[in-house]
């Protein structure tokens, strides 16, 4: 997004080249590419769920390149199959906003709820609750996505950004609080209410790799998200040694 790393990643004609696309990572952007078309198919709330190295963040990358590039990719045979087998002429036009959780700072930097309304052009909307690190409410956050539609929402390694956000004081709680108990929720439900917006979050499978608290954290996450969210697996089975 920064245009920063690897050419494999930031040039999406060579991300494509490189990439193997499994049947789980086909039906994935064909999923998204129905919601945000606003044909009535697809799922709004998908969670991406694999073991560390299960493809997740690559996942999330092809689904921000077709949309982003769209007419830089449109010419690419796998495409140009997922587009029919969606009985779709194009790749719909949305925005899109991404929050990577490594990558952003719980006390100096913006909320999931700034950054996603900053780079939808809304900021304002939030400031106040940016600021104070507190949860804007669903009617904002569904203003937001309202005014914004077709719009595709990529959160990436969620659970590492509430796991840093546990020390940072809000009121008698944490923002970790703000995140788990009040803002994924509104979130989730706003997206599902809408015909073309498509929120896609990543999350581990397993808990053996954090700490008693992170899974408690995670288990909480995905609690919360599941009550709306459709569980996608990005490699399955024998699709590792093609890959």
């Amino acid at each position: 997004i920064n245009n920063e790393g690897p050419i494999d990643y930031r040039d999406p004609d060579t991300f494509f080249r490189r990439t193997y696309l499994t049947q789980g990572l086909k039906n994935l952007v064909g999923n998204v590419m129905q919601r945000l078309s606003g044909t009535g198919k697809g799922e709004g709330v998908i969670q991406l769920q694999t073991p560390f190295g299960g493809g997740k963040t690559h996942s999330l990358l092809a689904l921000y390149h077709t949309l982003k590039n769209k007419d830089k990719v449109s010419h690419i045979d796998v495409v140009k199959q997922i587009l029919k087998e969606n009985n779709l002429k194009e790749i719909p036009d949305a925005k899109i906003a991404v929050f990577v959780g490594t990558h952003m700072d719980p006390i100096k930097g913006k909320t999931p709820w700034g950054e996603i309304a900053y780079q939808l052009g809304c900021y304002d909307l939030v400031k106040e609750h940016d600021k104070n690190k507190v949860s804007p409410g669903k009617a904002n956050i569904n203003r937001i996505l309202k005014q914004n539609q077709p719009v595709l929402i990529l959160i990436d390694e969620l659970l590492e950004y509430v796991v840093k956000a546990s020390g940072v004081t809000v009121g008698e709680g944490t923002l970790r609080g703000q995140i788990v108990n009040a803002f994924i929720q509104e979130l989730t439900d706003a997206v599902a209410s809408l015909d073309k917006c498509v929120l896609v979050i990543s999350l581990p499978s397993s808990t053996l790799e954090y700490d008693e608290t992170a899974t408690q954290v995670l288990m909480r996450l995905q609690h919360v998200a599941g009550r709306r969210e459709t569980i996608y697996t990005p490699v399955e089975g024998v699709e590792v040694y093609e890959i």
